[in-house]
């Protein structure tokens, strides 16, 4: 899979605009990855407990933008896991033609409602995020998140994010993510690896350590790129864009 930089919490056209004009000129394979959060309660026109990082009902069909440099994917999260693949269906066709998928932010989804998806759709990409429920589910064991992604996982997703931050902006841990990676690694699947937790500009430090490892990591920053209102801040996400992009040149 093309590894990614993303940018989760994108409100507008306007906003994805501004995201894609950051991505310097100098070529690159990766893409930019914009992350439109959308719940069960969003996609049925319930207000948000975050209005300034979920998209109206009204809005979530205008922002992602057709540009080949864009990874154009849904980060969805369900009060009611059990109907996971219906509120995928609606939240897929409500997000427009430019949307190319999911990054699913559910503790262990249900692989058959994945199964289902893939099965119907063919083709839109889907990050499977591995939150801090679901490393507590497997007692925090990069043996059994490795095994359990393997076995129950692998035929449907295209990415594994590890995020124990989930949008709140606590900063990751590099060592202690290797672990998981590396677990994930020595099985070999079809699938990329990203992670998260308290990326901006200023803290790109942070992954640096992983990368003569896994050159290939993709990252996805949130928390880190709002402003004391909570909106997203184009400054710092563009500052963050422009040095991730220059990282991983070197």
């Amino acid at each position: 899979m093309e590894p990614y930089v993303g940018v989760t919490g994108v409100m507008s056209d306007v906003e994805a605009i501004s995201l894609l004009s950051a991505i310097p000129v100098a070529g690159s394979r990766r893409k930019l990855m914009m992350g439109l959060l959308a719940s069960s309660k969003t996609i049925e026109g319930v207000p948000n407990k975050w209005p300034n990082r979920y998209p109206t009902l009204e809005n979530i069909g205008s922002i992602f933008q057709d540009d080949p440099r864009a990874l154009n994917l849904i980060h969805f999260n369900t009060k009611d896991p059990s109907l996971l693949f219906e509120q995928m269906l609606k939240a897929h066709s409500l997000a427009g033609p430019h949307c190319h998928g999911f990054q699913l932010n559910v503790a262990w989804p249900d692989p058959r409602a994945l199964r289902a998806f893939y099965m119907m759709r063919k083709g839109p990409t889907i990050v499977l995020q591995v939150g801090s429920r679901a490393f507590a589910c497997v007692k925090d064991s990069p043996r059994e998140l490795a095994d359990k992604i393997a076995q129950e996982y692998a035929k449907y997703i295209d990415y594994v994010l590890l995020d124990p931050s989930g949008g709140l902006g606590r900063p990751l841990d590099a060592e202690v993510l290797r672990g998981y990676l590396r677990a994930l690694g020595v099985r070999g699947l079809p699938i990329g690896l990203g992670v998260a937790g308290g990326l901006s500009a200023s803290t790109l430090h942070l992954v640096a350590p992983l990368l003569d490892e896994f050159p290939n990591l993709s990252i996805d920053a949130e928390g880190k790129l709002r402003d004391e209102d909570d909106r997203l801040d184009i400054s710092a996400a563009t500052a963050y864009i422009k040095n991730a992009f220059t990282l991983f040149k070197k």
